[in-house]
Parts: structure tokens; sequence; C-alpha cells
């Protein structure tokens, strides 16, 4: 019994880490069907207690591995104590292997006791219901790698995206590797057969399929200055050195005559509505150059006689006169706020400073002529629903970043995977500006048209287009859910005629 015990023991740490290396940066093709395989088979060959067990050790695996760079975000940059930086991935690690992977494999464990292995095709419709939850929960919700995104890198098949969304994506990668799962332990090649045509199909039609995308091209300058973190973190004694290396790429940028600069998140050290030097010098500086630009900055207001702090976008016109700002909604938990019961432990993050920054309250589009700037703020770009929900009414996407707290790890691809398929889903041009990158111009089948690579100083030029009309997705995502639940409903009730 301990052999054995071991033994499963030791795959579900493979499942987790199969699961894990399907994703960017690794990207091994089908590595999550064999991973999706051993937890499918643990799930249905064992107990409810050691289901429990292997889907935790499962989940926690795929987490320390696909997460392993929140230590290097908090703890180097950050200025968390390494212990503490560990304790808080482990911590991290265990409640996420709860909610998602032991929830998921529970549920699945109780509809394969009752109506036997067919349940398994029950799998994606829990997984996608699950991944649909974490985009609203646990706080601001945290919609980070999920399983669409071990299929998305894979250029055709992306494509799918702008029909059925990230989920689709999801749903297809469980519903793959549910079919092959079953085929196997049946022995029937049929299902394995309907697994290459699913993932085939659209492959090929993809592949064939060209999209031409109409209208004036506008030329842009994303400005990429890739100032180290413990530098920003310290901005009152490098101020000076993070403007003149934003103004020297302005001033190389404004050469290249663009119709637009877009400056990334946070990127010079003063807040727009005070009074500083380094306002006054950077506006001083940029005043002969009549172009219009995008900065990220934090944002002091006062609202209701109460002083606030948020992180925002802020849209100048030629005249460098504030046209609009967008504050950021989707807040970072744990990096841009302490979130609640945890204020106690708020000393635990010295890079908070003790303040949290406030959620702001308006999906406002930023007007500029013919432009509708759909602004993104770093975390934003993650967010499938929210994204498409905001789009609607926009014809271009700015996604500000400042991916310096990652350093070299896997999360910078990880984020840039996300931000991508987000042009893709809303058929719009992504516009990425970044501190120290990936910053890139995506186009809405997801071609990376332009891009700078990670830790690269330099100003990158390149044309985009204003495209208005929204994508099968956009339209009719909240139909497709419905028939996503119908068919769920439709199919347990089938199960259910079925056994009795």
């Amino acid at each position: 019994m301990t052999k054995i015990i071991m033994k499963n023991t030791s795959l579900s740490i493979v499942a987790g880490i199969l699961l894990s290396i399907s994703l960017p940066n690794f990207y091994i093709p089908f590595a999550f069907i064999i991973g999706f395989f051993i937890l499918f088979q643990l799930t249905a060959e064992n107990s409810y207690k050691y289901t429990l067990f292997y889907s935790f050790i499962t989940g926690f695996s795929f987490a320390l591995f696909s997460y392993y760079w929140i230590i290097k975000a908090i703890n180097y940059y950050g200025g968390v104590n390494i212990f503490v930086s560990i304790l808080l991935l482990i911590l991290f690690s265990f409640f996420y292997s709860i909610l998602y992977f032991v929830s998921f494999s529970l549920i699945l464990k109780g509809f394969i006791n009752r109506f036997g292995l067919i349940a398994i095709f029950l799998a994606p419709f829990l997984w996608v219901l699950i991944e649909i939850s974490r985009e609203y929960f646990p706080y601001s919700g945290f919609p980070w790698n999920l399983a669409g995104y071990m299929i998305s890198y894979m250029h055709p098949i992306e494509n799918l995206a702008s029909y059925i969304g990230i989920y689709g994506l999801s749903f297809i990668v469980i519903l793959i590797s549910s079919l092959i799962f079953y085929s196997i332990k049946r022995k029937n090649i049929i299902y394995f057969a309907l697994a290459v045509i699913i993932f085939i199909v659209p492959y090929t039609f993809f592949s064939f399929y060209k999209k031409s995308f109409y209208g004036k091209s506008y030329k842009i300058a994303i400005l990429q200055g890739n100032i180290e973190e413990d530098i920003k973190q310290n901005d009152k004694k490098y101020s000076d050195y993070i403007l003149n290396v934003y103004l020297n790429l302005f001033k190389k940028a404004v050469k290249q005559n663009p119709d637009l600069i877009i400056l990334p998140e946070s990127a010079v050290p003063f807040f727009y509505f005070s009074e500083s030097e380094i306002k006054d010098k950077f506006f001083k500086e940029i005043k002969p150059y009549k172009i219009p630009f995008l900065i990220g900055l934090d944002n002091f207001m006062y609202i209701d006689d109460k002083l606030y702090l948020f992180n925002s976008l802020f849209l100048f016109d030629e005249n460098h006169n504030l046209v609009d700002f967008y504050n950021k909604i989707k807040l970072v938990p744990f990096g841009e706020y302490t979130p609640f019961p945890f204020k106690l432990f708020s000393s635990l993050f010295p890079y908070l400073e003790g303040y949290d920054f406030k959620s702001g309250e308006r999906m406002n589009i930023l007007n500029y002529k013919d432009f509708k700037f759909i602004p993104l703020i770093c975390f934003e770009a993650i967010f499938p629903n929210f994204v498409s929900d905001f789009a609607k009414k926009g014809n271009i996407i700015v996604n500000v970043s400042n991916d310096a707290w990652f350093g070299k790890t896997s999360a910078p691809f990880q984020h840039f995977e996300m931000a991508r398929i987000r042009a893709v889903e809303t058929g719009r041009f992504l516009i990425r500006a970044t501190n120290t990158g990936i910053s890139a111009v995506i186009l809405p089948d997801g071609t990376v048209e332009k891009k700078l690579p990670l830790f690269k100083r330099d100003i990158l030029i390149a044309d985009v287009k204003l495209l208005s009309e929204n994508t099968f997705w956009i339209k009719y995502k909240n139909i497709l859910f419905i028939l996503f639940i119908i068919l769920f409903i439709g199919y347990i009730s089938f199960l259910i005629k079925r056994s009795s």
C-alpha cells in the first residue's frame, strides 16, 4: 500500500510539472495530455480521500513550477525576506491547489462514481466553470495561466479565440485530454480519432485562413526604458536618471515622426496633479515636439476631501494638454494593495510603503481624434471578460506594464501570451508598452508584428490600424455561455437517464 501511495504521489508531481511546462515559456507540445491523463486516472481509480490528496499534490506541483517567479518578485525586488517569500509561495500554491485542482477532482470523482467513466466528459465543463470563476474570485480575480494557453501559442489554433475566447480553448484542451483518456481506458480508437479531428480541423482551416485589416495606418512609437526595478523602487534617488532615460527615448522616437508615442506603466516618477521639478522638466523638454502621447503614472487624487493613490494612464494631445486619464480597475492583490484579512501582515510587504492603491471605477475609453483607446494597465490584460466588455466601444488596445518585477523568469512570457490573446478575442490591434519588455505591436489575428525583447532599452516603431468591428466572441459570448450551461445540464440529464 505504501509503495502504491508513493508511486501515485510521484505521478501527481509529474502531472503538475507536465501541465506547467505546457505553458509559456516552455511550450512543450501536448505535454498537457499526459498531465491530465494522470490526474484523471488518479481521480477515477481512487477513493475520495486519495483523490483529494493526489489532486492536491498535482495542483501544488503545478503552482510551484508555474508561479515560482513570485519568490523573485517579492524577495529580490520587493524587499521581502527570502524565507517569508518562500513561505508565501507555498501558501499561495496550497490555496491555489485547493480552490482549483482539488475542487475540480472531487466534483469529477462524484460524477464518475455516480455514472461511470463516461462522466469524464463532464471534465471540460467543470474545468471551464472553475476558470470563469477565477476571473472574479478570489478578490478581484486571478485568471493567470488558464488551460487554453497550453495551445494558444499554436498560430492557426489561436484564431479560434475570436469565436470562443480563451475559455473555449480551455474547453478544447480538456476535451481532447478526456477523449484520449477514455479511448485508452476503453480501448476504443474512435474516441482517439475524435480527439485528433477536434484539433486538426480548426488547425487546418485557420492555416489557410488569412485575414486582412483595412483602414488608415498610423505610426506609433513605443518607449522601452529598461529601468531596473530596484532603481524604480528608489526613484527619489534616481529620479533624474529615470527621467533622462525616457526623455532621450522620447527625442529618439520623435525623429521617426510618429502619430503617437506610448510610455509604459509608472514610467516617470512624478504625480501629474502635483507640482514637482521632475514634472516641470519633463514637460519643458518635450514642449518643442508636437506629438500626442500616452504615459503611465502613479496618481494622487482627492475625492471627498480624502487623498487616494491610483495607478493611471494619461493621454495628452499634441500640445501636451491633458485629454483624459484612466484609473486602473483590476489591482494586483499583495502587489498594489493588501487585501482583507491580511492587513495585519502589511508590514511584510515593504514595497507598498504602508499605503494601498485604490481601484478605479470607470471603464472609460480614452478618445483622441480617430483613436478610441482601450486602456489596460498591467494585470488587467489577463481578464478575458473584462477586456472584451471594455473593447466594445474602442478601436485599439493599449496595454502598459512594468514587468521588471518578474526578472528573468517565465512570468514576462506568460503575461505577454495572455495579452496577445486579448488582441485575437477582441479583433483589435494591441500596443504593448512595458518598462523591461516584452513590448510589441500585435495584430488582431495574434501575429506579433514587431517586438522588443526583454531587458533592452530602445524604441519600437510600427504601424497600427483602428478597428471597430466586434468579433463573434464579443458579440455572442453571453449566448455561448448559456449554450455551454445548456450542454452541461443536458449531458448530466443524459447520464441520469442512461443510469436509471
